[in-house]
């Protein structure tokens, strides 16, 4: 309900015989509870394929997300590590990591030795140096963001109609984003506390405003199985993202709080 992650019980229910793979998304910073995903896949014998890109140095216990099964991480603009654009993929497997090398470099093993179809996904040498700077801070980063993360919720305890992120003990959070849910019975709905705070200059996200099928690119795809998801179709309705990130000063992270006890008071 407040973790925004893919709920184990549920995957269970929904593996059938053509189940090749989990896809657990660390959502907003938060590791899925990887303890039981990587035993159901284990039991299962599928993959387990991590969608870490939000989720930069976020951990289950002392072992890092993307160590779980193959992990794959984002260093768009936003990201808590950035290279501009690009991405990286982790993984144990020396014949994947090979693979994986073969497909990002157009499917040559050498130069005009082509093995497999591939495809130009080389990050530049300028792009690697921007990301590989930032590697240095990045502890120091997550703390600022944790820090504000834990300002924001103290703040926020006692204000009704808002759900706020929790932790559990062993799934450290990154805080990529800190979102709320703005409940039904609140003063004001999502879109309207996120208008009220435009008003008073505090910007806010909404990740994301639509489930997959909701887009018609997706909803008319053949291997897309359009079902009920209430718990993805709520969370689309209610989220709201306030600024969490690690230029925030205190007294920021204080405007922001008062901004939105003030907006669902008014």
């Amino acid at each position: 309900p407040t973790g925004f992650t893919i709920n184990p019980d549920e995957v269970i229910s929904a593996i059938g015989p053509m189940t090749r793979a989990i896809m657990p998304v660390h959502l907003y910073g938060y590791p899925a509870d990887l303890d039981r995903l990587e035993q159901i896949a284990a039991a299962e014998g599928i993959a387990l394929i991590e969608d870490a890109a939000q989720a930069h140095g976020a951990r289950v216990g002392n072992r890092p997300v993307g160590s779980w099964g193959v992990g794959t991480f984002s260093f768009y603009a936003t990201k808590n590590i950035t290279t501009g654009e690009g991405g990286m993929v982790t993984t144990d497997n020396d014949i994947l990591a090979d693979t994986l090398r073969l497909l990002r470099g157009q499917g040559m093993r050498a130069r005009y030795q082509y093995e497999l179809p591939g495809h130009n996904y080389r990050m530049t040498e300028v792009q690697a140096a921007i990301g590989l700077s930032q590697v240095a801070f990045l502890e120091e980063w997550t703390e600022r963001r944790r820090v504000n993360a834990a300002l924001l919720s103290e703040a926020l305890a006692g204000v009704l109609g808002i759900d706020l992120p929790e932790e559990d003990a062993r799934r450290h959070h990154v805080y990529h984003q800190y979102t709320i849910r703005v409940r039904d019975e609140s003063p004001l709905d999502r879109d309207a506390l996120a208008a009220a705070l435009r008003d008073r200059h505090i910007e806010t996200g909404v990740y994301y405003p639509k489930v997959c099928f909701d887009y018609a690119c997706y909803r008319d795809h053949p291997s897309v199985k359009v079902t009920d998801v209430p718990c993805a179709q709520k969370a689309a309705r209610q989220v709201l993202s306030l600024p969490v990130h690690q230029w925030l000063a205190p007294q920021d992270v204080d405007a922001v709080a008062e901004a939105v006890a003030a907006a669902l008071r008014s």
